[in-house]
């Protein structure tokens, strides 16, 4: 073996995936082993391809996968960055608060991580809907509210903030989460267990020199830090959970 692969959430590589070619080089010039950057077209060939991949900057949906199904141990997450949701409403509905939607019918996409925290966050508030409506994207439960199909929804927040104007005028954004919870993370497979320290130390020391700033500022990652076993298992129990 004389490279290891490198995969990248294809939600992080769709727009200037040139960032994380420089990220690739940074580390290549530090590492003692060579990374390989693959880029996924879309999450179904990133999923299919998974299993030739030695390190993953993953969704925490993903990671979990690999943690618990593909013998990789997590490494390092950014810290700064958190995968949260905004509460939304149609736009005749006046002044709405996280009070409305007791009892009432909220479109999301139910498979999705950052759906199951926002019923965790609700529920810890004693809110509880009437019914959850399943949609089949992010965009799919937009689109449900503005025609009125549902009066509220819960939208992953990084695809409400790439939308475009005109889009996001569609619905009302009253509320966003700050749980930070859940986020993305690198793992790594048992071909880089050799590697590990050397690694992580890389990671942990990069926004220590200038170079290392430039590349984490155009992934707008502030720097790295350790994934604990607690925050993993804060992960899977909501994922059980709901």
């Amino acid at each position: 073996m004389n490279k290891l692969t490198l995969m990248v959430c294809p939600h992080d590589t769709a727009k200037k995936p040139e960032r994380w070619f420089r990220f690739v080089q940074y580390v290549n010039h530090r590492l003692a082993i060579a990374i390989h950057l693959e880029i996924s077209l879309d999450f179904k060939d990133f999923r299919q391809q998974l299993e030739t991949a030695d390190i993953v900057y993953a969704n925490p949906a993903d990671s979990i996968y690999l943690l618990e199904q593909k013998e990789f141990s997590p490494l390092v997450r950014p810290l700064n960055l958190y995968d949260e949701i905004v509460f939304i409403a149609k736009r005749d509905i006046s002044n709405p608060t996280l009070d409305s939607l007791q009892g009432a019918d909220i479109a999301t996409v139910t498979s999705m991580l950052p759906t199951k925290v926002a019923l965790h966050m609700l529920k810890e508030r004693g809110i509880a809907p009437a019914q959850i409506l399943d949609k089949a994207s992010w965009l799919g439960v937009i689109n449900s509210v503005s025609k009125n199909e549902a009066p509220f929804g819960i939208v992953y927040k990084d695809t409400y903030d790439e939308l475009s104007p005109n889009a996001k005028e569609m619905v009302n954004v009253f509320a966003a989460s700050d749980e930070k919870v859940i986020f993305h993370q690198i793992n790594i497979g048992v071909n880089v267990i050799p590697f590990k320290s050397e690694l992580e130390s890389i990671l942990l020391a990069m926004n220590t020199d200038e170079t290392g700033k430039n590349v984490l500022q155009e992934l707008n990652i502030d720097g790295w830090q350790l994934t604990t076993p607690e925050e993993i298992g804060k992960i899977k129990h909501i994922i059980t959970a709901y």
